[in-house]
C-alpha cells in the first residue's frame, strides 16, 4: 500500500471519527437548551453506564446467571449501596472490586 492511499484513509478516518462529534457541539453550543430536556439529559450517563455494565455482569459462561452464585452479582450490588451511601467514586470501586475478587475465590 503505498503512502498517499495510506495517508488519505487515515484522514477519512479522522473526519469521520472527528465531525460527528464537533458539529452537534458547534450548533448546539449556540442554543438554550430548555430546563426539562437538560433533566433528562442528565439521566443519559447513568442509563448508558447501565446498559453497558449489567449485560457483562449478568451473562455467565454464555448464560444469564443472575443468581447469588455470580460474584458480579454481589458486587453490582455491594458497589450500588456503597455508592448511594458515600457517593464516593473510589470507595465504591475499591468495595465492587473486592467483592468480586473474593466472589471469584469463592465461587
Amino acid at each position: 500500500m503505498d503512502t498517499k492511499r495510506l495517508v488519505l484513509i487515515f484522514l477519512g478516518m479522522w473526519a469521520v471519527t472527528y465531525f460527528p462529534r464537533f458539529l452537534p457541539l458547534a450548533v448546539l453550543s449556540r442554543v438554550k437548551i430548555p430546563g426539562r430536556l437538560m433533566t433528562w439529559l442528565s439521566y443519559l450517563p447513568a442509563a448508558i453506564l447501565s446498559a453497558l455494565i449489567f449485560p457483562g455482569a449478568l451473562v455467565r459462561g454464555g448464560r444469564i446467571d443472575p443468581w447469588p452464585g455470580n460474584p458480579a452479582v454481589w458486587a453490582l450490588l455491594v458497589s450500588f449501596f456503597v455508592a448511594v451511601k458515600s457517593r464516593n467514586l473510589i470507595l465504591t470501586m475499591v468495595c465492587g472490586g473486592l467483592v468480586m475478587f473474593i466472589g471469584q475465590a469463592v465461587f
